[in-house]
Formats: structure tokens, C-alpha cells, sequence
């Protein structure tokens, strides 16, 4: 049984990325894709993904020699609970600076301004 799921690292968000493109892959498949960013040995990566697992993060399936991982939890789920934890622990639970930076540091598209201009309309609308 999975324990309750803790915040990942910056190179288990790489690895469960790597899940997420790949749907179901094995240890070596991981392992492999991660050689592109950084070197490290595939015992490692191993030894991430069953903690991963452990977390809850992702499945484990023996298939003949191998073990296959497969994501538990959508990248969108993933990327929700860091936004959160970034609004929490960083901007001390107010969005002003988030926004307030992608305005400035960002070309923002007239596409991304009529979606936030939307999003603040109808949180407005259901005040």
C-alpha cells in the first residue's frame, strides 16, 4: 500500500515527466531518457522509481524480467499541488507577484490575456 504522498524532487518531477511522455516504461527506458539531461547510473534511477512508487506516485508491474512504472497521478494533479505549495511557502498565499511577473518578464499572448481576463471575470461573477 502507497504512503501518503510528499512533495517531489526536482529530479523525481523529471522522472515522473519522463513517465508521463512515455505512458508505461521500464527502468532502463527511464534511465536511457534521462542520459539526455544529466549523467547518472541506472542503478539510481531505479532505486528512484521504487521510491516513487513507495510515494504513490507511480505503479509498479513485473512483466517477465522487467519492471514497468505508470504514472498514478496526471501531471496536471502534479503541477496544481507545486503551484499551491509555491503560493504557499513562497508568495506567502498571494498571486499578485506571479502575475505581476509574467506581465513584465513575459510576452504574454493576446490569446493568455483574454484567458485571464475570463478567469478574473467569472471569479467576479461568482463572488
Amino acid at each position: 500500500m502507497p504512503k501518503k504522498r510528499s512533495d517531489l524532487s526536482k529530479t523525481e518531477l523529471i522522472l515522473m515527466n519522463i513517465c508521463w511522455k512515455k505512458g508505461t516504461a521500464s527502468a532502463r527506458d527511464v534511465f536511457e531518457e534521462t542520459l539526455k539531461v544529466k549523467k547518472r547510473g541506472y542503478q539510481t534511477v531505479k532505486t528512484m522509481l521504487d521510491r516513487m512508487v513507495s510515494k504513490g506516485y507511480l505503479s509498479r508491474e513485473k512483466f517477465g524480467p522487467i519492471w514497468l512504472y505508470k504514472p498514478l497521478v496526471s501531471r496536471a494533479q502534479i503541477i496544481a499541488g507545486e503551484i499551491d505549495s509555491f503560493v504557499s511557502n513562497v508568495l506567502d498565499h498571494t498571486f499578485t507577484p506571479l502575475f505581476a511577473h509574467f506581465a513584465e518578464k513575459e510576452n504574454l499572448s493576446h490569446d493568455e490575456i483574454e484567458t485571464l481576463k475570463k478567469i478574473i471575470e467569472e471569479y467576479e461573477e461568482n463572488e
